[in-house]
């Protein structure tokens, strides 16, 4: 099969676009054809390289995949193959395209009780790939940690990656007013189209001041903010009284400065949120099916662009997700 191999770790050229053997399911996994395979940071810092994360190189990246049950392994019972399915990334705690070889290539090894079968065609593949991480990670953290309620304000830093359109989309779902926060006029002006009822420039490292007048000088029901030691300060001070600032990672350094007098005069609640749950991918895979939802998809790759792909979302030019599919058959 062809597939995109991280041969060492480092830059761009680190990633290539080679043939790999076919794997063979072990017993209770099953071999997906990979229709569509979509791209997170987490497939940059693979391959970067992670400190104490050890990998068997040449390595596959890419956790988010929906495809067809090609093969299953010994006692696996189903899904039967010919099934179109969602893969849950999550493996006992290790992760599809982390620490597993992942679904940049034309097929895939999962364990069978994580495919979520899907009432879709092969068309839909890009929209239901775009769910796991991105879409599973937000959802978690504004349903499951921040219990956002009708009505509450939301402010989302990071608001025009992968993770942050969701939250906006998954925030006015739940009836939350949402101001979207990025450092791009043009991005900014995408996240208003998406929905976002207020925009704030963070161009110029400042974000605070405007949200705080944009609440009316109270702050925010709910700040998510993973990106971490740079904006932290900012977002502690944000947070209005009995509010919630939500966690799931921390892209600019994780030694974060936080002043306690906000923390306890306003009573706030620090929540951390981890990846997510396979209700979570149940519940978002429904919304899609019914039209509730629809990923955001910057643009689809054919996987011998795989660079090309990586580099949308490495240099920041992509707007919610983008997407790899297999090269057509000659």
């Amino acid at each position: 099969m062809r597939a995109a191999l991280v041969v060492r770790h480092g830059g761009p050229e680190c990633l290539e676009y080679a043939a790999a053997p076919v794997p063979e399911p072990p017993p209770g996994w099953m071999r997906v054809r990979v229709l569509a395979c979509a791209l997170n940071m987490l497939d940059v810092f693979v391959r970067r390289g992670m400190p104490g994360v050890r990998l068997q190189l040449p390595h596959i990246p890419g956790g988010d995949v929906a495809g067809v049950v090609d093969k299953l392994g010994a006692g696996a019972q189903a899904p039967q193959p010919g099934t179109l399915v969602l893969v849950d990334p999550m493996v006992e705690r290790k992760a599809l395209g982390e620490d597993l070889p992942g679904g940049l290539a034309e097929y895939i090894l999962a364990p069978a009780q994580n495919a979520i079968p899907l009432a879709a065609s092969a068309a839909d593949a890009p929209q239901y790939a775009a769910l796991p991480i991105a879409y599973g990670t937000a959802r978690r953290m504004l349903v499951t940690r921040a219990q956002v309620q009708p009505g509450e304000t939301i402010v989302v830093l990071g608001a025009a990656g992968g993770v942050g359109v969701a939250c906006v989309q998954l925030g006015k779902e739940l009836g939350a007013r949402v101001i979207a926060c990025s450092s791009s006029r043009a991005k900014l002006d995408e996240l208003g189209r998406l929905g976002a009822d207020e925009l704030v420039d963070t161009s110029g490292g400042e974000f605070g001041a405007e949200v705080w007048r944009l609440t009316g000088r109270t702050g925010a029901d709910v700040v998510i903010d993973y990106l971490g030691a740079d904006s932290w300060p900012q977002s502690v001070r944000a947070v209005r009284r009995a509010g919630r600032l939500v966690t799931c990672g921390a892209t600019t350094g994780f030694l974060a400065e936080t002043d306690l007098r906000y923390v306890w005069t306003r009573e706030l609640s620090i929540l951390g949120s981890d990846g997510w749950s396979r209700d979570d991918l149940l519940d978002l895979a429904e919304r899609v099916k019914t039209g509730r939802l629809a990923p955001v998809i910057h643009q689809v790759f054919p996987l011998s662009q795989v660079r090309d792909a990586v580099a949308e979302i490495e240099e920041r030019r992509a707007i919610g997700k983008v997407v790899v599919v297999p090269d057509a058959p000659r």
